[in-house]
């Protein structure tokens, strides 16, 4: 076996070295995916797309591997209002918020999506993020969100009001 001296040497100052992204990504069983920073799907794990129904192709999808997405009144959401695309639009987390992802054969799946901006050092956003939590209970959630405070309740509003169409 031949090996390279390069291979031996440690990792260019300044990498951020570590296990291969996708395989610790893929250990996390909650669906979860990212996009670069035009919102275009670069990476998702198993439970994503057995959460969406399908396996949307990288690249080429943006916002979400979702077919279709539904507010909780069942209103059909255009891509612009899905939640990582008001994250971005905000230029900030968006939580708080539920939604309803439907699958190709028409199954509907009510969730909490937690989108999140990933930065560079400089404060740019570079990447983003969402984890999509199934709501197993829906009235669980609702009982619970009813007692959030004032300024909670306002800030769900703000963020319901944002995915209104303009």
């Amino acid at each position: 076996m031949f090996i390279d001296e390069c291979d031996l040497l440690p990792p260019d100052r300044g990498w951020n070295y570590e296990p291969a992204r996708a395989e610790l990504l893929q250990k996390i069983s909650a669906p979860l995916y990212t996009t670069d920073a035009e919102g275009l799907l670069t990476y998702y794990n198993d439970a994503a797309a057995e959460l969406w129904g399908r396996h949307p192709v990288v690249g080429e999808e943006r916002w979400c591997g979702s077919w279709r997405i539904f507010d909780t009144d069942g209103k059909l959401l255009m891509r612009e209002q899905w939640p990582l695309a008001v994250a971005f639009q905000q230029g900030s987390s968006v939580r708080g918020l539920q939604a309803v992802l439907e699958q190709p054969d028409g199954t509907r799946v009510p969730v909490m999506p937690y989108p999140a901006l990933l930065r560079d050092r400089s404060g740019i956003v570079v990447a983003g993020s969402n984890i999509l939590l199934k709501i197993t209970q829906p009235s669980a959630w609702h009982d619970q969100s009813s007692a959030q405070s004032n300024s909670e309740r306002g800030q769900v509003r703000v963020l319901e009001r944002s995915l209104a169409p303009s």
